[in-house]
């Protein structure tokens, strides 16, 4: 299918249709919208995935031209593949030099975690059966295992500790291959891996809920439609960190759709935590999607090294990507009762997310905003490109979340001339007053509102009514240095792009 005349190109595309609308009902009892098959829905996102069978590239750009010309269609893009960002393991290396790098001992002296606390671990699945992990799987307690009803009525059967979105059934069980070792229960194994129970390891936080969203295959690979069922399925049932180790060199509009779902997941209050990739690249200058999505809900984690230098092959930048943690030679949890060592960004991601769930058990009115302060706040000062240029610190970031500790929010951020931001502060004793470093970079209102002026950095503080002041730390105004958004053609074929504006040179991508 995807190789007539010779050529690659995709042939399945996901739909977005206007909310409420007469088309996506039709399409959706007509298993049909125009000459394309409707596949499956997803009402949450009003989506619906469509397969494309004309024998030319010629003809699947009328058939995707005459869908945009839909009213009611809002854009079409490429059903295309995510990967989990892992890099081959090592067996050589001294067992979680990360734990006491980030000082994790120390923070489980106040609190190990808690049941309470839900993170959705969307990956490759997770053994269920692991010893070091079973007793830290999320239950749904409305539904009844094995006996293949949707007892809890939310769309799914027999989804007891979470669901698949790979294999369409409840059990988001890690497949293994030569191309997935068990990265997700190795994710699932840094979050949260039971600790004081005699066996294998700890996780950062030792007492969690563990909810298995697969989407993933035992090729470490999954498609767009299938991340987004998996995002909202995590928000529908309460997860509060949902750890997303993977991603896709796409651009803006080709991600819409699973920014959109993060959207929603920023609506809900939920952290989402995601690698910032392993290539090596500037993530300010390249796309790269969920990593580079632009929620204040979105922790992007570089890579850090046992040295805190950053490995070649993680991707940083002080715009997009948040902070950097352990993800080089990581020992945890892996499928069949193993352990093993594990690099990518895709390790440095659970930990914060593990990290993040630590806080929460602490206090678990923070939003994620303020989780995202807190951790940069608390950061240890490392030479890596990031927006605090910081290595996360488990205990200093516990000890600030329990000491109430005056702290400005945001702690980083990059604002573009005229771009505006809201400064707020957790801690401390109101009322606050809010103060710039170079007044001709930026000024701020005594509500907290910022304007950008003129390129450069600068700092903001806040003071609180008994005389205690925080710092940010670098506030940047420039000009960004990837974009194009929703003018960018969505399908990630140029010729496929170039046939459409041929066609429909109406299209908001197409030159004139």
């Amino acid at each position: 299918l995807n190789n007539r005349e010779g050529h690659n190109f995709p042939a399945e595309f996901v739909v977005k249709f206007k909310k409420g609308s007469e088309s996506f009902r039709r399409a959706v009892s007509q298993r049909s919208i125009g000459r394309a098959t409707v596949k499956r829905n997803h009402p949450v996102g009003d989506l619906v995935l469509v397969e494309v069978n004309q024998r030319t590239k010629k003809e699947i750009a009328q058939v995707l031209s005459d869908l945009m010309k839909n009213p009611e269609v809002q854009y079409v893009v490429e059903n295309f593949k995510l990967k989990a960002f892992d890099l081959p393991n090592d067996p050589d290396i001294s067992k979680q030099w990360s734990v006491g790098k980030v000082n994790a001992a120390k923070a489980w002296k106040a609190g190990v975690g808690s049941r309470d606390i839900k993170v959705a671990v969307i990956d490759t699945g997770v053994d269920l059966a692991h010893s070091d992990l079973k007793d830290n799987l999320w239950i749904n307690k409305k539904e009844i295992a094995g006996n293949g009803k949707d007892d809890d009525q939310n769309g799914y059967v027999d989804d007891v500790h979470g669901y698949d979105f790979f294999a369409k059934d409840g059990d988001p069980q890690d497949e293994t291959s030569a191309q997935n070792p068990g990265h997700g229960t190795h994710c699932s194994g840094i979050i949260g891996a039971v600790g004081d129970n005699g066996k294998g390891i700890s996780g950062m936080s030792q007492r969690v809920s563990i909810m298995a969203v697969r989407f993933l295959g035992a090729d470490g690979s999954g498609d767009l439609m299938s991340a987004v069922e998996a995002i909202d399925y995590a928000v529908a049932n309460g997860a509060q960190v949902i750890s997303a180790s993977w991603g896709a060199a796409v651009s803006a509009s080709q991600a819409q759709p699973i920014t959109e779902a993060i959207g929603r997941a920023n609506e809900k209050n939920i952290l989402f935590v995601a690698a910032a990739a392993n290539d090596g690249k500037d993530n300010d200058r390249v796309e790269v999607y969920p990593a580079n999505t632009p929620f204040p809900n979105v922790i992007t984690v570089a890579a850090s090294g046992s040295s805190d230098a950053k490995p070649t092959w993680s991707n940083y930048g002080k715009a997009k990507v948040s902070l950097a943690s352990p993800g080089e030679e990581i020992y945890s949890t892996l499928p069949s009762e193993k352990y093993g060592n594990l690099s990518g960004t895709s390790m440095a991601t659970p930990l914060v997310s593990g990290l993040s769930a630590l806080i929460l058990s602490h206090n678990s009115q923070l939003n994620p905003v303020e989780i995202k302060a807190l951790l940069q706040a608390s950061g240890t000062k490392v030479e890596i490109e990031t927006a605090c240029n910081c290595r996360v610190d488990a205990a200093a970031a516990v000890e600030r979340t329990r000491s109430s500790a005056l702290t400005i929010i945001p702690q980083a951020l990059t604002l573009a001339p005229e771009g505006t931001a809201q400064f707020t502060a957790v801690g401390g004793k109101g009322p606050y007053t809010f103060s710039t470093s170079t007044d001709s970079i930026g000024l701020i209102d005594e509500k907290g509102f910022l304007t950008a002026k003129s390129e450069g950095e600068m700092t903001v503080s806040v003071t609180d009514s008994q005389g205690n002041k925080n710092e940010s730390l670098k506030i940047r105004v420039a000009v960004p240095q990837t974009g194009g958004g929703e003018q960018e053609c969505p399908l990630g074929d140029p010729a496929l792009c170039q046939m459409m504006c041929v066609i429909s040179p109406e299209l908001p991508w197409c030159k004139t």
